[in-house]
């Protein structure tokens, strides 16, 4: 049996920096309810109204926005890293935390998405065969 982390305040299942290998999440943008009540309880933009949005696995929960799908200075406009998704695709499920910005996804003077790892807050770990 796989165990999951599961925060049951945001209900989001994982941690950022944590690989996740699913393909549908709740959509971030909306929460999972497929409508966006900010704007008068019209049809989520992310996910058409679905509540699920699906990402290539491996993913992890993206670090800019928190998982929140939002912008962090509008939140009517959907986060520039996961288009809103909540979760991003990573190349491999071997990542480690970003070194420039720390796992925030964040640059550390602007608040703009980090440009060593595109505001994902991991990075594919390097192999190097030294034989």
């Amino acid at each position: 049996m796989e165990w999951k982390s599961f925060d049951w305040r945001s209900k989001k299942v994982g941690q950022k920096g944590e690989v996740l290998n699913k393909t549908v999440y709740k959509c971030g943008f909306c929460k999972g309810a497929g409508l966006v009540s900010s704007k008068g309880n019209t049809r989520c933009p992310v996910c058409l109204g679905d509540g699920n949005v699906r990402v290539a696995a491996p993913a992890v929960i993206c670090a800019y926005c928190n998982g929140e799908g939002r912008a962090n200075l509008n939140r009517d406009l959907s986060c520039s890293v996961c288009k809103g998704n909540g979760v991003v695709t990573v190349e491999s499920e071997e990542i480690q935390n970003c070194t420039a910005c720390k796992g925030t996804g964040k640059e550390c003077n602007s608040g703009l998405p980090c440009l060593t790892c595109k505001g994902k807050g991991v990075l594919s770990k390097t192999c190097t065969n030294l034989t």
